[in-house]
């Protein structure tokens, strides 16, 4: 098993060592950094090029392998930010891979079994790890391209390690050749006391922490919706900004919240099921019919 952060962070979220190359942005940059974690295409580009470039240099050989597969960390059906990563970390590798005669690399999909509530990145080490426990993948998109084959699992952040846990003994029976996982960051060193796992939450909020910074993002051309965008809007701690909030957004953006609400199942979540009901009111309003959960499924299953 192969491990590579391009940035390592100590107990502060400060960088105090990366993987050198010409493609990493240094020092790390917490702000890029949140703004990928909600939405922002442009900063999931560019920190998937330098993590692209750091795989390249650091493990040139395997990026070569014939049989080599992508995944991003599991989800449901509304991606996580870190597939904007995968996408864009395939599409680097891959040209370097047409260059060389060799096949592109398949991005697929692990997929989460039941998706859950509340933010992952607020929770404590022992709180990960028990919901890491529970937790059900399913591997059955990359099954039938496992045998002898080489996969990376590209993530955004390790904190305490509990996500990778889960995917490594949900993989432990994958016929694989090899697996790698790749991310943005690591918090913390072998031999070290555990990092504090508020510092990821700290992290991700460094430049969205309110609903008028996610407006302002959202206007952008390169919003990309994702996991955390969707729970953010749904928490209960937003929910009284919330109406005000979606009449300055447009019908598409309303329309796609209330979509992925539904499809990942916060819609029926005690936690956010108020929320979905402001979404379904401010359709009414403007007098669009969304279309049923039923519809919705059976489309989305095509």
């Amino acid at each position: 098993m192969n491990e590579l952060a391009l940035y390592q962070l100590d107990q502060g979220g400060s960088a105090e060592g990366a993987v050198r190359g010409a493609a990493v942005p240094w020092p790390f940059d917490a702000a890029l950094y949140s703004r990928y974690k909600y939405g922002s295409a442009a900063a999931a580009d560019s920190l998937a090029r330098a993590l692209a470039q750091a795989f390249l240099d650091r493990h040139g050989r395997l990026a070569h392998q014939p049989r080599l597969l992508i995944a991003s960390s599991p989800y449901r059906r509304v991606p996580t930010a870190a597939n904007a990563l995968a996408v864009r970390f395939a599409t680097v590798l891959n040209a370097v891979r047409a260059g060389r005669g060799v096949p592109p690399a398949p991005l697929l999909h692990i997929e989460r079994i039941a998706a859950s509530s509340g933010d992952y990145g607020t929770l404590p080490a022992e709180a990960r790890t028990r919901l890491m426990a529970a937790n059900a993948l399913s591997f059955d998109r990359l099954r039938p391209h496992a045998r002898g084959a080489h996969l990376i699992v590209v993530d955004d952040v390790k904190v305490t390690g509990a996500h990778q846990r889960c995917l490594i003994r949900a993989s432990d029976t994958l016929p694989l050749a090899s697996r790698t996982f790749a991310h943005i960051a690591a918090f913390g060193r072998a031999g070290l006391e555990p990092p504090d796992p508020a510092l990821e939450d700290r992290l991700n909020h460094a430049a969205i922490s309110t609903l008028d910074d996610l407006a302002d993002l959202v206007s952008d051309t390169d919003f990309t919706w994702n996991v955390r965008v969707c729970k953010f809007l749904l928490c209960p701690a937003n929910r009284d900004g919330l109406p005000t909030f979606l009449t300055r957004m447009t019908d598409l953006f309303v329309r796609e919240l209330r979509r992925n609400s539904l499809l990942d199942g916060y819609a029926r979540m005690t936690a956010y099921r108020e929320s979905h009901a402001i979404i379904a009111r401010e359709l009414r309003r403007r007098g669009a019919a969304p279309p049923s959960f039923t519809r919705l499924i059976r489309a989305e299953s095509r």
